[in-house]
């Protein structure tokens, strides 16, 4: 499926992985992912309702320079509370990389901010590069995901995504 529909949280500007997205400090674990300490901190010191509220498919919609000081352990975070995808003003392209091998796509779509209030429902076309908010029908583009991208954004992660790909080539 490459058209997502969710719920928009509203996130600022200058969003840090380290210590926005969850606490890298208190990771316990920085050679593995512990999945419930993960979930248990993410965005906990800026919306410490998001936990409680995070329904799977919403999208975290964010402003400039998203997810600095990137780590893969924010993505995870994100992903494991249900995050389908990440709209943002602006982020690096590592974030970006990082997010997708870890199976969660980050779409950078300026002006995403001004297009939603918080919680209100968005749908977004990955293959068409265009979000949409359908309760006052205005819409933003952006560029469109490659199909190597969504290949890899639909297996769960590069890991997945190759495995799949060479199993495809050695299977009988």
């Amino acid at each position: 499926m490459l058209v997502l529909t969710g719920r928009a949280w509203l996130f600022g500007d200058n969003i840090s992985a380290d210590d926005g997205i969850i606490q890298y400090s208190q990771v316990p674990d920085l050679g593995s992912f512990d999945i419930p300490a993960l979930r248990a901190m993410c965005f906990a010191t800026i919306r410490p309702e998001f936990r409680a509220g995070v329904q799977p498919g919403d999208f975290v919609v964010a402003g400039k320079n998203f997810g600095h000081h990137s780590h893969p352990h924010a993505c995870v975070a994100m992903r494991e509370c249900g995050v389908a995808a990440c709209l943002v003003e602006s982020t690096d392209s590592a974030f970006v990389r990082k997010a997708l091998n870890a199976g969660l796509p980050i779409v950078v779509c300026p002006g995403i901010t001004g297009l939603c209030a918080d919680h209100q429902e968005l749908r977004l076309d990955m293959a068409k590069g265009e979000v949409e908010n359908p309760a006052t029908g205005a819409r933003l583009g952006f560029r469109p995901f490659a199909p190597q991208m969504i290949e890899v954004w639909q297996a769960g992660g590069l890991a997945a995504a190759l495995q799949k790909r060479f199993s495809d080539r050695i299977a009988p």
